[in-house]
């Protein structure tokens, strides 16, 4: 039995809707292909299965599990809508088209063309291995090149690398609020010796305490305080006063640190402490690059002998670049003191810190020029006016500071010594001292007063031992001249009512704080509050310098609106490079400066600006929490 030739089916994706002819009992698909004709190129339709006569069709001619591939043929248009089924017509041969591409097994090879003319030669498909399933492709319009996207590799391309810019980021973010340093450079504006054009400040010669009258307070509007945040770390620091001052980091809960001062003075000294006062206690990088710039002109105006001279013009480098000297010819050891009192106060010692040199070079100085007495070593041997019990006064503190800082007995010792000139200087009716020590004194002044017992208490911070009743001579002179019932304090004890004024209502409020008023205590809480509403001066450093201690020590609302001026104030006014040799420096704006000029200006600034590590608060000294 034969078969006649046929065309084998074309595959297709979406096969016609519609009934099915039907060849010799047969069932066959109809493609929906058409094909251009091979003569005039009119479409035909072509039918995927010829009706065969007088013979079955063999079973084999569309297999079910023959995979069916659909190839794209060349420049042959193919329509994709559906054709209805044609008339079958009578049994003839076809020529081959262009388009026909075998799909039959292996076992049924492509029919020979009955029409003699030459056809068109067709494309075949790459032939698939028997039994090996191809891989799912998507084919892209030919327009896109057909490129094949494998989107199992371009998603798991895209997870990977979305992965690992997460990890990135997540480790920069842990790299910057890991270190507290990188956030306060990011989000602080560093105002680094701002310049700012102020109006000059007139030198004025200084008048003797006695016969000054201070002016009425000036109204000075206080400015917001600038908004600092700082990361919290974990750290507990226990600091001591040991030479080393080390910083004893125990546990690693981040938070709050507890930071335990065996020394009041200590927190100076290591740099951990003194970054994390500053930022609790008001401070900021600002007002550390003020007193930074403050430090580096007093190094600039020290002396061939290690001493320092309110005429700082005298200094060689100098040579009157800077100008408002101090009016005092002699009073070495009181400047060399008083810019001792400066570095000491930013934890510079002759053992520890940048300025060791200049710190020992005065020193020397000190300990060089004072003089052994019966009664104790004169640090002001040689007067000129009436500077001597001033300048014992801010010697001793610089002398004890350090012992208390250094443990170094040779210090120490001289230390102790001039404690006992002060002991003996005291007016032991009164209670209070004055320009010269008793018995040539008189009854005493508040201004004298306060550098006294400032000495001693800095004394007993270092150790060094004196007579309790000193102490309270202290307390019967101050009661003489309070005022207000204790919140304010007048200059002297001259006439039968005391008047208080603010720069001796700042000592002696700074005076009855070190001898044991606490906040309880009503006179202190008004005398504050008179404090906070006269405001920082501008044209009284002086009173600053002590006010702004007094406000440290109570904290609370007060010191923070306190500090927000007193510290821009400085910050404003300090010379800038611009100013040349006198960068780093304060003009004078002090009615009691002309006798000390711009060394004495500068100094206390500086302190001033130190006041959050220089000293740790009184009243919230124990269990002190600091945070990072």
């Amino acid at each position: 039995m034969s078969t006649q030739n046929v065309i084998p089916p074309v595959p297709v994706a979406h096969p016609p809707t519609g009934a099915l002819p039907v060849a010799n009992g047969l069932a066959v698909p109809i493609a929906a292909t058409v094909v251009p004709a091979a003569q005039n190129g009119s479409p035909i339709p072509v039918a995927t299965a010829i009706p065969v006569a007088s013979a079955p069709v063999p079973a084999v001619v569309a297999p079910s599990a023959q995979p069916v591939i659909a190839v794209p043929v060349a420049a042959v248009p193919v329509a994709t809508a559906s054709v209805s089924p044609a008339p079958i017509p009578a049994p003839q041969p076809v020529a081959a088209a262009p388009a026909a591409v075998s799909a039959a097994p292996a076992s049924m090879g492509p029919a020979p063309s009955a029409d003699p003319a030459p056809a068109a030669k067709p494309q075949s498909a790459p032939q698939k291995s028997a039994g090996t399933r191809p891989r799912a492709v998507i084919t892209l319009a030919p327009r896109l090149g057909q490129k094949k996207q494998d989107w199992k590799t371009l998603s798991t391309v895209f997870f990977i690398s979305a992965g690992l810019h997460s990890l990135a980021l997540l480790a920069c973010t842990f790299i910057v609020f890991s270190n507290p340093q990188l956030i306060e450079e990011i989000f602080t504006e560093v105002t680094d010796n701002k310049e700012i054009n102020d109006e000059p400040i007139v030198e004025q010669s200084m008048d003797q305490p006695a016969d000054v009258k201070e002016p009425p307070p000036d109204d000075v509007s206080s400015s917001n305080v600038s908004d600092m945040v700082f990361e919290k770390g974990p750290a507990d620091l226990n600091i001591n006063d040991l030479p080393a001052a080390q910083v004893k980091v125990e546990g690693d809960v981040p938070g709050l640190a507890d930071i335990k001062f065996d020394n009041a003075a200590s927190g100076r000294m290591s740099t951990a402490a003194k970054s994390a006062l500053v930022r609790s206690m008001g401070g900021n990088s600002a007002s550390e690059a003020a007193v930074a710039y403050g430090m580096r002109w007093l190094s600039k105006h020290q002396m061939a002998d290690g001493g320092w001279s309110f005429q700082h013009d005298d200094h060689p480098d100098c040579k009157g670049q800077c100008s408002q000297p101090g009016s005092l010819k002699g009073g070495r050891t009181g400047a060399t003191g008083l810019t001792l009192l400066a570095f000491l106060g930013g934890g510079h010692t002759h053992q520890h810190g940048e300025y060791q040199k200049e710190v020992k070079g005065g020193v020397e100085f000190l300990l060089k020029n004072g003089q052994p007495t019966p009664t104790g070593f004169d640090l002001c041997p040689t007067v000129v006016s009436n500077e001597k019990m001033y300048i014992q006064g801010l010697c001793t503190i610089a002398l004890s500071e350090l012992a208390a800082l250094t443990k170094d007995d040779r210090v120490k010792k001289h230390a102790s010594a001039a404690v006992n000139f002060i002991v003996a200087g005291q007016n032991p009716k009164s209670g209070g001292w004055r320009y010269n020590p008793y018995p040539a004194t008189d009854s005493g002044d508040t201004s004298v007063v306060g550098w006294q017992v400032m000495a001693l208490k800095s004394a007993k911070n270092a150790k060094i031992p004196f007579p309790n009743g000193t102490f309270k001579g202290a307390e019967t002179y101050l009661n003489a001249a309070q005022a207000a019932g204790g919140s304010q304090y007048a200059y002297d004890l001259s006439g039968d009512k005391r008047v208080g004024t603010p720069t001796m209502t700042a000592a002696g409020l700074l005076c009855r704080m070190y001898l044991g008023w606490d906040r309880k205590n009503k006179a202190l809480q008004e005398g504050v509050k008179y404090l906070a509403a006269t405001k920082p001066a501008p044209n009284n450093m002086y009173y600053n310098y002590y006010a702004t201690q007094v406000m440290h020590h109570w904290g609370g609302d007060e010191w923070t609106a306190w500090n927000g001026v007193m510290r821009d104030q400085l910050i404003r006014s300090q010379k800038t490079a611009k100013d040349g040799h006198m960068q780093g420096s304060w003009d004078l704006a002090d009615v009691h400066g002309g006798v000390g000029g711009r060394l004495y200006m500068s100094c206390l600034s500086i302190m001033t600006l130190e006041v959050y590590y220089r000293h740790l608060p009184i009243y919230r000294r124990e269990g002190l929490k600091v945070e990072f």
